[in-house]
């Protein structure tokens, strides 16, 4: 069955999405285990923009994706008319079922909503299913736009025009 999407969050779901969000991005090695728990919270996030997720019928939070405010305070890589995503995140367990393709084509969705030009996400060097997913979505590496980052990477810039 395919999963629900949407940004209808209650507590439980929002429990279930920092979780998630957690378990991805320290369990899998992208950020540390302090950083998650600094940054991945339920206000920061609701300040942020708004949380998109994916969850089984009745059944928990197997993705999420944060779209972002415009010009609000958790944008790091949109200029002027462009929207921004961040977080982009897919269970294990629910990979390879068209889950994170579903949750960017909602923030993509959104973008277009309130009138943008394009969309940007940026990504660690290492996310390679991800740059999969975002080149298949249309998305193309915007190098030029490339951001140092502290933790000692270079972001990586992926823009889709609207």
């Amino acid at each position: 069955m395919d999963p629900v999407i949407s940004d209808d969050l209650d507590e439980a779901a929002w429990e279930q999405t920092i979780s998630l969000l957690k378990r991805v991005y320290a369990g899998e090695g992208y950020t540390s285990r302090e950083n998650a728990d600094a940054f991945m919270r339920r206000e920061t996030f609701e300040a942020g923009g708004t949380m998109v997720i994916a969850r089984e019928l009745d059944g928990p939070v197997i993705g999420a994706v944060l779209h972002l405010v415009p010009n609000g305070a958790l944008g790091q890589v949109a200029r002027q008319g462009e929207a921004e995503f961040r977080v982009l995140a897919v269970a294990p367990e629910g990979r390879w079922r068209g889950i994170g393709e579903a949750l960017v084509d909602a923030s993509v969705q959104r973008a277009r909503e309130e009138g943008a030009s394009a969309v940007v996400i940026w990504s660690q060097p290492t996310m390679h299913a991800a740059h999969r997913l975002y080149g298949r979505m249309g998305f193309v590496r915007a190098p030029e736009r490339d951001q140092e980052d502290p933790r000692g990477f270079i972001r990586w810039v992926f823009r889709k025009e609207l």
